[in-house]
């Protein structure tokens, strides 16, 4: 990974995670690491002096692939529009040591807001809104970290989904954080314990993807307008 760093960062493994940490890194470096072709294939986080390199595992990137084509579904099975972000940079950063950017796992917009980003060709968030949703997986790191970023970034919702254990959690900006929603706000037909569903029909029916995703259009379809809680 090529960097110019000209500060003295110190660094650590994070034992929650396959990553490191590199505490002590300029809003500058870090858009210079971002930026450099190089780094493509690296996931970075950045808040405020922080910055988590990150490089996903193939079941992580089963969790995402997932959700992702749920959300798909689901819209398409409703007749909905969705603009999907997928890990595009979100960042915002005005100091030396100020700034918050992060590489959702997923991420979405819906209604207005995805009718204002359709054509856009970049994404600045100083003047253009932030999605709608973020998705994030967790299988070795604690997702519950990325929130602190995406509040700042203002992400209106937030999944966390582990795909060890299998549970998945809603959350909506209140504030200056996050508390925990038993629907979505984007998606008000969803539970945690529909889509938590809808992940399980796939792994016990042994299906594809497509046949899957053929699946969750029918699926969709028959979701109730107002959900049972859980």
């Amino acid at each position: 990974m090529a960097t110019d760093i000209r500060e003295t960062p110190t660094a650590a493994i994070d034992p929650e995670a396959t990553g490191t940490i590199l505490r002590g890194i300029s809003w500058k470096t870090y858009l210079k690491l971002r930026d450099n072709p190089e780094n493509y294939r690296v996931r970075m986080s950045y808040l405020d002096g922080e910055l988590i390199l990150m490089s996903p595992e193939y079941l992580h990137e089963g969790g995402t692939q997932r959700l992702g084509l749920l959300v798909r579904g689901v819209t398409l099975g409703l007749g909905l529009e969705a603009k999907g972000l997928s890990m595009t940079t979100l960042r915002k950063g005005t100091a030396r040591r100020k700034g918050a950017a992060k590489e959702p796992d997923d991420a979405f917009y819906f209604g207005e807001n995805e009718r204002r980003m359709r054509k856009m060709k970049s994404l600045d968030l100083t003047i253009d809104p932030p999605p709608d949703l973020a998705i994030e997986v967790d299988h070795k790191a604690d997702s519950s970290k990325a929130l602190k970023l995406y509040a700042r970034l203002g992400v209106a919702e937030v999944w966390r989904y582990d795909v060890r254990k299998a549970t998945l959690w809603f959350g909506r900006l209140d504030g200056n954080g996050y508390r925990e929603v038993d629907r979505s706000i984007a998606l008000p037909r969803l539970t945690p314990a529909l889509v938590l569903q809808a992940l399980q029909t796939f792994d016990e029916a042994d299906m594809g993807e497509n046949a899957w995703f053929t699946w969750l259009l029918n699926w969709a379809r028959n979701l109730p307008e107002t959900p049972e809680q859980g």
